[in-house]
């Protein structure tokens, strides 16, 4: 580890992984499921939505949206525990989508 930082991650799959920057207002959530599956959320302060990545699909960005008050990833397949992961992440940055710009981008 060098300096101030706080983790260190390694991907787990064979596609180069995204570049996510760390930065004032943006949350970053990470997950392992139980297959070394990497899943990473990523919310950006006043977006209206947020942004999967998972290792499994090659790290292709996934848009969450807001339907009802749930998170909705369109037609990404999570299992219970990615699901779950998601589900707490989009609690954690509900108040951060309050006043949302709808144009803006999370990833």
């Amino acid at each position: 580890m060098f300096g101030d930082e706080l983790v260190r991650l390694t991907n787990h799959h064979t596609v180069a992984p995204p570049v996510i920057e760390e930065r004032s207002g943006r949350y970053l959530g990470y997950f392992v499921n139980k297959f070394g599956e990497q899943l990473v959320f990523v919310h950006d302060e006043g977006d209206a939505h947020a942004t999967v990545f998972l290792g499994d699909v090659d790290w292709e960005p996934y848009r969450i949206i807001d339907v009802g008050g749930r998170p909705d990833a369109g037609d990404l397949i999570l299992n219970k525990e990615e699901g779950a992961f998601v589900i707490a992440c989009w609690i954690a940055t509900a108040w951060r989508r309050e006043h949302a710009q709808a144009g803006r981008s999370a990833a």
